[in-house]
């Protein structure tokens, strides 16, 4: 009775999404402010470093400019600018852009390491206007440590979460890569968070880009897939220990987990909901997303509003993915090839099915990348 009761609910979700693909509304706008990082990281989709210094970052002065424009031709104060990396700390006139952001009437948080966070730094963060972070913590120290390529890394992490908590400032959110090595650590996680006053943590399954593609330590079986979504079940129960847990990852899980492991179902809405400017102006939407492919324009050239409104057909029309494993899938109604950033488009096929994974048939780059 529950899954009939979840699948009318369903049914009216997709009914819903599909407004939202003809109204597009922009709600979410990633800034990819860098390639740059002072880490560099085993997973990471983008195969950011230290080395990653491009000459066609955009300025301040061109991306200032940019937002100017976007809140002329929307309305600012119902758009969030998530900055992302690289490092976002690594630019020094981050805090100046994101002033000046805040000032049109945009909300913004960024995704960052923690490792160079300082009480300088929480300063600058709330002259700016700042309101939520996501800190990235893998493990016990061993394990993050290994993950993210670094000696002391766990350590300023941690430091850098403290600091966060105890301004008061911020929504602070620890996002977790769960992996083989720290798969057996998240009560210990769970525990420490808890601890440091955390309000929400994060857990993710690493998708097969970037330096992770050929790494099968990075990727989860299906049977431990299946027990990560009953874990996070159950946290979910616990509405009083903080932090509250959830799986965040645009994948289809299935009715028995849809609804449970995260606030709401399933929807990939890039394109649709989610805009992106990359580090060079690109105009796109997830930064992990094949750049070549799913390029819109260039803010040095276009008008953000005039691409999002006239181009970005490839998100919202998504019958073109409806070929090889998706084609006669029974799930296709609620699903439409799964995430984006988990379709190969060069090939045009899955990457990976998430659905399927549960079920345990584990998918094809995972089994080669292992030989």
């Amino acid at each position: 009775m529950n899954n009939i009761f979840k699948a009318g609910k369903m049914k009216l979700w997709q009914k819903h999404c599909e407004t939202q693909r003809k109204e597009h509304p922009l709600t979410y706008l990633f800034w990819e402010c860098s390639l740059r990082c002072n880490l560099s990281c085993q997973h990471c989709g983008s195969s950011c470093g230290p080395n990653n210094i491009n000459s066609d970052e955009l300025s301040a002065a061109e991306i200032k400019q940019a937002f100017k424009t976007i809140a002329d031709d929307f309305d600012a104060k119902k758009i969030t600018i998530a900055v992302t990396g690289g490092e976002p700390l690594l630019r020094r006139d981050l805090f100046e852009v994101m002033g000046y952001a805040s000032e049109l009437g945009f909300s913004w948080g960024m995704v960052s390491n923690g490792t160079m966070i300082t009480p300088e730094v929480i300063d600058k963060m709330q002259k700016a206007g700042m309101s939520a972070i996501s800190i990235s913590l893998d493990g016990a120290e061993a394990n993050h440590n290994w993950l993210r390529n670094g000696r002391d890394v766990f350590a300023r992490a941690i430091n850098g979460i403290k600091l966060l908590v105890a301004a008061k400032t911020f929504d602070v959110e620890a996002i977790t890569c769960v992996n083989q090595n720290n798969y057996n650590e998240l009560d210990d996680i769970h525990r420490l968070l808890h601890g440091l006053g955390v309000d929400r943590w994060r857990m993710i399954t690493i998708s097969p880009v970037g330096r992770a593609k050929n790494n099968p330590k990075l990727f989860l079986s299906g049977r431990q897939f299946h027990d990560l979504l009953e874990y996070i079940k159950n946290k979910r129960l616990d509405k009083i220990n903080k932090p509250v847990a959830g799986y965040c990852d645009e994948g289809f899980l299935g009715l028995n987990m849809e609804g449970e492991v995260r606030d709401q179902l399933f929807y990939c809405w890039a394109g649709i909901h989610i805009g992106g400017i990359l580090f060079n102006g690109d105009i796109a939407s997830c930064p992990i997303l094949p750049r070549e492919y799913v390029r819109q324009g260039n803010i040095r050239q276009d008008r953000f509003s005039e691409v999002w409104n006239n181009k970005y057909q490839l998100f919202r029309d998504r019958a073109w993915r409806k070929c090889g494993e998706c084609k006669d899938c029974s799930w296709w109604e609620f699903c439409e090839g799964n995430s984006l950033h988990l379709w190969n488009f060069g090939e045009n096929k899955l990457t990976m099915c998430n659905y399927n994974l549960i079920n345990g048939k584990e998918p094809e780059q995972k089994n080669n990348a292992a030989l």
